[in-house]
């Protein structure tokens, strides 16, 4: 256990070595991932299959990501660290050949969610060394400073060359480049790793397999509810509603199946304290944001042309204003300053943003005015991944914290983001209909021939997009300013109106000396007359 505790690696590795071993093995886990967002689109033009598939796929990785989470301790207590990374990462390279050789859309969305699964595991490993080595005083609000930023960061510019390297080879390719990485990654653990247990063998008899049964059934049902909603017309498809039962249905069993176990699966006492119930509504606004990638994506390339390269390049503008929010979190943090004012900071970094993004939506839009605008989105998104995240977690001991990361994550990751996304795309659609038919008032078929009438159907579609996009950007700057409302009068667990109560005591005190003092000159007045 001694040895254990020296770090991951063996002890002639040198310590510079394993630092950087480390770090390359923190990058490289966080940029696997089983579905690039930048890649969808050659997906589902190489598959033939709808994009609601590949989006469920990328919202099935991070459901896994978050059922392994209460297993983490107990998988750690119970296998050597160089068991759980070989094994984790031959799973990974397996499902990833899969992947790129498969053509079945829902094999795809069930390796995806194995491999969030097994990617947890391997994260897991790596955090917990990074949170000693950059935080070693224990303060987890530094931690997230750094942690945050560099995976946000780092996610960004592995899209951006995934993205082009998908672009002029194919998306296969990086599939079975990423197949191979663990293979190589495997020989450098079985080499480096020390073979050292945590603690003394754990059994896995004390963990209910039937409750993360239920917590993965309900929010893979709500996933494809939201991913494929607009598509099938919501609950006109028997499929929607065999998914919103049956969401509601797991969900109820899995509630029920915690009252009756001695040791939850999942807790949900949590939410019985204000910090979790006002950190949750936060993400809940973090995923307005972050909703409007959809209306990003339909602007660059159905209206400025965009390939996937240049797409994903907009998302690496991001990362000056990611690293700009890590750093005034970490001196924020350092001088342990009200994290009120740094939430307020990255809501109004959105807002700007938006407000922005409502006034670019024009045909002609160069490509170097996107600076500013990702560059406050970045800013935005990790200002409040840190600060929020600290915030829900800063009152929770640390069994009640285990459980809670789980639900936690997903909530953050999947069930915030896709309930926006799902509604920008109906509320596009609404309003680009609408708009269709008011320019469609000032047409006249009996007056044009048919080349120009068809010539100027293309310009009324994409027009009816712009106006779409902006009336939904105006709604989303209302919101925001709504949020920062909140934000303000919000307390983050500090005692209100203590300078008005300490004035009170004072004037209370001041009055009752000035009632003594105002007696005593009235009996000296009265002797003195008599």
């Amino acid at each position: 256990m001694s040895d254990y505790n020296k770090g991951l690696y063996k002890s002639w590795v040198p310590k510079p070595v394993q630092l950087i071993l480390i770090l390359i093995f923190t990058t490289l886990i966080m940029s696997i991932n089983p579905v690039n967002t930048g890649n969808i689109s050659l997906m589902v033009g190489d598959l033939g299959t709808l994009p609601d598939f590949m989006m469920m796929a990328n919202f099935a990785s991070f459901i896994g990501m978050a059922t392994s989470m209460p297993l983490v301790l107990r998988v750690k207590m119970r296998f050597r660290t160089k068991e759980i990374m070989t094994v984790s990462l031959a799973v990974t390279a397996v499902l990833s050949f899969v992947i790129g050789t498969t053509h079945g859309s829902e094999i795809i969305v069930a390796s995806s969610f194995l491999m969030g699964f097994f990617k947890m595991f391997m994260m897991m490993e790596f955090i917990l060394p990074l949170m000693f080595i950059l935080s070693p005083d224990g303060k987890r609000g530094k931690f997230y400073a750094i942690f945050y930023p560099f995976s946000i960061a780092t996610g960004n510019i592995a899209g951006y060359y995934l993205a082009e390297l998908a672009y002029h080879t194919t998306w296969q390719y990086v599939h079975l480049l990423t197949a191979g990485v663990c293979l190589l990654m495997i020989l450098i653990v079985v080499i480096f790793q020390h073979n050292q247990r945590f603690v003394r063998k754990m059994p896995f008899s004390q963990i209910d397999w039937l409750s993360m049964l239920f917590f993965a059934g309900t929010f893979l049902f709500m996933s494809y509810f939201l991913s494929f909603g607009k598509t099938l017309n919501w609950f006109d498809s028997a499929g929607i509603r065999i998914s919103f039962w049956g969401t509601l249905v797991s969900f109820t069993l899995l509630v029920l199946r915690q009252l009756m176990l001695k040791r939850s699966f999942v807790s949900f006492g949590i939410f019985s304290k204000t910090n979790v119930q006002s950190g949750l509504l936060m993400l809940l606004f973090t995923g307005v944001f972050l909703g409007t990638s959809s209306l990003q994506n339909t602007f660059t390339v159905g209206i400025l042309g965009y390939d996937i390269v240049t797409n994903a390049s907009l998302n690496v503008m991001m990362v000056p204003g990611v690293i700009l929010a890590g750093v005034v979190a970490f001196f924020w943090f350092k001088h342990e300053r009200p994290i009120k004012m740094f939430i307020f900071s990255g809501i109004a970094a959105f807002l700007l943003n938006t407000v922005m993004m409502y006034f670019m939506m024009v045909p002609e839009l160069n490509y170097e005015s996107w600076l500013l605008p990702m560059t406050l989105k970045g800013y935005g998104l990790s200002a409040l991944f840190i600060a929020v995240w600290f915030y829900i977690l800063d009152q929770l001991e640390m069994d009640e914290m285990l459980q809670a990361i789980g639900l936690v994550l997903v909530f953050r990751s999947f069930v915030a983001t896709a309930l926006f996304s799902s509604f920008f795309a109906w509320l596009q659609y609404q309003f680009q209909w609408q708009s269709v038919n008011h320019l469609a008032v000032y047409m006249d078929g009996n007056l044009m021939s048919p080349q120009l009438a068809l010539s100027g159907y293309k310009n009324i579609q994409l027009n009816a997009v712009l106006v779409a996009n902006k009336r939904i950007y105006g709604l989303i700057a209302i919101a925001a300013i709504a949020m920062m409302i909140y934000v303000l009068q919000h307390h983050f667990g500090k005692l209100r109106f203590t300078r008005f109560r300490w004035t009170r005591g004072r004037f209370s005190r001041a009055l009752r000396s000035r009632k003594d003092r105002t007696s005593k000159v009235a009996n000296t007045r009265a002797i003195m007359d008599q």
